[in-house]
């Protein structure tokens, strides 16, 4: 993973004087220098970009998502969460890693946690055993998706989660 390799390397880049500017005022306003403002927009391009950005992958406001979400019934999130689960994942998976695993569906749940903001990840291991737990705001309806969505992912690993939801939460257990 690029980013597991924390060395830097000194290089030199031309910068279009627009995209500077607009970096140094986002540095300022999270109080950043502009180099580690670079080298995490560099790590987040590495890491996730790359292959969400070859996946064609979307941004939305989590507003205009939560109406989406509002106006689908839960019987159509299931259905979808099954049907991307048993495909966008492994396509993403595969890119990235090669082959689809527990461990790299592991990791591309803290991908998309770190980068694309559609959860926070939190893990525990007991006895050999994973607790994931994938915290966020935006109601049952996501919840229903995500366990869907994840479920399929982990059966394409070779695992059987036991998976249940929550208001704001989804917990995996393999």
């Amino acid at each position: 993973m690029p980013g597991n390799d924390s060395k830097t390397v000194a290089k030199s880049f031309r910068v279009n004087r627009n995209a500077l500017r607009a970096l140094q005022e986002e540095a300022n306003r999270q109080n950043l220098s502009v180099n580690t403002m670079v080298n995490q927009l560099l790590i987040n391009y590495a890491e996730f970009g790359r292959y969400a950005q070859r996946a064609h992958s979307l941004n939305l406001t989590q507003k205009t998502f939560a109406e989406i979400l509002a106006a689908t019934s839960e019987e159509a999130l299931i259905t979808a969460g099954q049907n991307a689960g048993k495909s966008a994942p492994l396509a993403m998976i595969s890119s990235k890693s090669g082959e689809v695993t527990v461990n790299t569906v592991l990791e591309y749940l803290q991908d998309l946690s770190a980068h694309a903001n559609l959860f926070e990840f939190n893990e525990t291991t007991e006895h050999g055993h994973w607790t994931i737990t994938l915290l966020h705001e935006l109601g049952n309806k996501w919840s229903i998706f995500l366990a869907n969505y994840f479920a399929e992912a982990f059966r394409a690993a070779g695992a059987e989660p036991k998976i249940t939801s929550s208001e704001r939460a989804v917990t995996i257990r393999i």
